[in-house]
């Protein structure tokens, strides 16, 4: 019987390999780096390498595209790691402080904490497609962009994060799965979800960049 590389099943085992290699690949550039300083340029040369096959390119060394935007996205990803852990250590004294707070300041500093909380979890959502997607932007506007991102799409903002959360409950009954596909497959997701909403953006700027064009040469009248 032969094999057809065009089928389903053919499809799915090449897609499992691809992340199973892309997570083995994270983890070990991840120790390369001294953990502290490989784990963020891994995270975002797993979110490139998702983009590229979601893009419909597949004919590529992993290694080797990975090693490239591991170097080319070192730097803009331990600032963004140093963000991301500077707030996380923030945010933690402050709900570990607020306990001994009463009244009305209590709220205020749980209020703000919570929003900052929220705010900060956004940004991590769409944070790395950006980069991926946007090298050429700052990263201050790109954390602004992700959360300007997140409010105009909520309902996908909140499709992804039950798509991860689903994830990431298979990843804790499977751990060998875990150990496999966690954080490739994280990329992944939080990539698909973010491409679809990138491409529903230029969309929109095509559509008012059209009419604006078609208004300028006479073709649309106002009464």
């Amino acid at each position: 019987m032969q094999f057809d590389p065009s089928s389903g099943l053919f499809k799915m085992c090449e897609w499992l390999y691809r992340l199973a290699f892309l997570n083995l690949l994270a983890i070990c550039f991840s120790i390369i780096g001294g953990v502290i300083f490989g784990v963020f340029p891994a995270i975002t040369a797993m979110f490139v390498l998702n983009n590229k096959w979601l893009q419909g390119e597949g004919d590529f060394s992993i290694t080797k595209e990975f090693w490239i935007a591991f170097k080319k996205y070192f730097l803009k990803s331990n600032l963004l790691g140093i963000l991301i852990i500077l707030t996380t250590i923030t945010l933690y004294i402050d709900f570990a402080l607020v306990q001994n707070f009463n009244g009305i300041l209590y709220y205020i500093i749980l209020s703000s904490s919570a929003t900052v909380l929220v705010l900060s979890y956004i940004v991590l959502l769409y944070v790395f497609s950006l980069i991926t997607v946007f090298p050429q932007n700052s990263l201050i506007k790109q954390i602004r962009r992700a959360i300007q991102v997140s409010t105009l799409f909520p309902l996908q903002t909140l499709w992804m994060t039950l798509s991860l959360l689903s994830f990431l409950f298979i990843c804790w009954v499977l751990p060998g799965f875990a150990l496999l596909f966690v954080g490739s497959g994280l990329s992944f997701i939080a990539m698909y979800f973010s491409n679809f909403a990138f491409k529903r953006i230029e969309d929109h700027k095509n559509r008012h960049s059209s009419v604006s064009i078609l208004s300028e040469r006479g073709v649309i009248h106002s009464e």
